[in-house]
């Protein structure tokens, strides 16, 4: 809530305008421009900033949100920034100048996240905010619902973001779901649907600034990691802490080694983040059907990636004959073998190709392993996670829960999930949470595939 209106608050600063959200955005920027103490603001920037300047993430200081303060309070926060954080930029509209924003915050086709033009200032650039509505697993939207009606979409959901008459255009993100895997009957199917769209928007998001890095792209900021009560837009993890597509698929697009195709062309780019020249590494590219038969002989090519930059590969051709929606695998390793990235795609010739995976079936998902330690507070779980069916087993969601109830456990770490695997493929995964809170003996992990009800075989630790 803003502040009240008291003598330091002055009647003639409350917006006069009274149409909704318009009005309320005067009243409110009003405060944040030009407040009515300029000099106790200004210590309120310098408390802030000295709070902040040692998180190694801060690499801008805004003067305000989506407007520019006024001339005293700009150039007081300019002075602040200079003299309690040097050597970091100070702008003062945090959607304009050297720096933009905008969004978009509805869902749009991953492609069109290549295009610049999709962007307000028609650039890459340093962009402060982007992002699309996430619906979360079907455990927490039950958490969200609050024993409300779930299925259909209705009033409850409204009252957690899901406006259709705002900036992150549900119905939009709907419509696509329902495109690729077609309509939902339960809220469980439609969850597990959203996961596809999530990831894949959420990978393409950061890809696109991969793809112009240096040349015009500097950084890329989500709106936003986690909501502060449940929502269904604009969150990385959710408010109940679990991960979803969203999460992964942002994790995957900002590997410190990554390797991507465009979506437009299908060129591989290997993607350095880091400090250090990467050496001889390898990107290799394979095309599979869902039943995971090769459709094509592997590419490979070795490579050098200089130190925060980009290098080209090859392109991956489309496969011969009928084959809609398959399977594209990319890995870059490294010169001893270890892979230092791993990407899957689905790709498809039209959207409504991906209904292919809702008679997918074959796939069988079992656990094994479960060594465990302790270390610094928290008990980690390192199992090994196998597809022993005969299909693609898409999207595999793990969870760490608790064997007595099956409840989920919160917050816990995975080192990878939401994982493609081949037919006799596997991979190995950790997860761990606060050791005070969980008894090992009571962790089990489970896997669950898409199409699938929650996989029998769980491995108890």
């Amino acid at each position: 809530m803003p502040p009240p209106r008291t003598a330091a608050w002055p009647a003639s600063r409350t917006a006069t305008r009274k149409d909704g959200l318009l009005g309320w955005n005067v009243f409110w920027n009003a405060w944040f421009l030009d407040p009515p103490n300029h000099a106790l603001y200004l210590d309120h920037v310098r408390d802030r900033i000295r709070r902040y300047r040692s998180h190694p993430c801060v690499v801008v200081w805004c003067g305000a949100n989506e407007g520019t303060p006024s001339g005293e309070i700009d150039e007081g926060a300019r002075k602040a920034v200079a003299e309690e954080h040097p050597g970091v930029s100070y702008v003062s509209n945090s959607a304009s100048g050297v720096v933009s924003g905008s969004g978009p915050y509805a869902w749009v086709d991953p492609k069109r996240y290549y295009s610049p033009d999709l962007y307000a200032q028609g650039t890459f650039g340093f962009h402060t905010e982007i992002g699309i509505p996430t619906v979360s697993v079907a455990e927490n939207m039950r958490n969200l619902v609050d024993g409300e009606k779930e299925w259909p979409i209705g009033l409850v959901w409204n009252h957690h973001d899901w406006l259709t008459r705002g900036g992150q255009n549900p119905q939009g993100y709907q419509a696509a779901i329902d495109e690729r895997l077609g309509g939902s009957s339960s809220l469980e199917e439609f969850c597990a649907k959203d996961q596809f769209v999530d990831f894949e928007s959420m990978r393409a998001i950061f890809e696109a600034w991969n793809a112009h890095l240096w040349s015009d792209a500097s950084g890329l900021l989500l709106w936003m990691p986690n909501p502060a009560w449940h929502s269904t837009v604009w969150q990385t993890y959710d408010y109940d802490l679990d991960v979803n597509g969203t999460y992964y698929g942002a994790r995957s697009g900002c590997e410190p080694y990554h390797v991507q195709a465009d979506p437009t062309d299908w060129k591989v780019l290997a993607i350095n983040h880091t400090g250090q020249a990467l050496r001889g590494a390898e990107v290799r590219a394979e095309v599979f059907d869902l039943s995971g038969r090769r459709l094509a002989d592997p590419r490979h090519l070795k490579l050098d990636v200089d130190a925060s930059s980009t290098a080209s590969a090859f392109a991956v051709d489309r496969p011969d004959g009928d084959h809609p929606l398959h399977p594209v695998r990319l890995t870059l390793t490294c010169t001893d073998g270890r892979t230092l990235s791993r990407n899957t795609y689905w790709r498809y010739e039209q959207p409504k190709d991906m209904q292919a995976l809702n008679s997918l079936s074959g796939a069988k998902l079992e656990i094994s392993g479960g060594r465990t330690s302790q270390r610094e507070g928290r008990i980690s779980v390192t199992v090994t996670v196998r597809n022993k069916g005969r299909a693609v087993a898409p999207m595999v969601r793990l969870s760490l829960r608790d064997h007595r109830t099956g409840d989920r456990v919160l917050p816990a770490r995975y080192s990878d999930n939401y994982l493609w695997l081949l037919p006799g493929e596997d991979r190995e995964v950790t997860l761990s949470c606060p050791q005070s809170e969980h008894d090992r003996c009571d962790l089990e992990v489970t896997p669950q595939g898409y199409g699938a009800p929650l996989a029998s075989s769980r491995g108890r630790h």
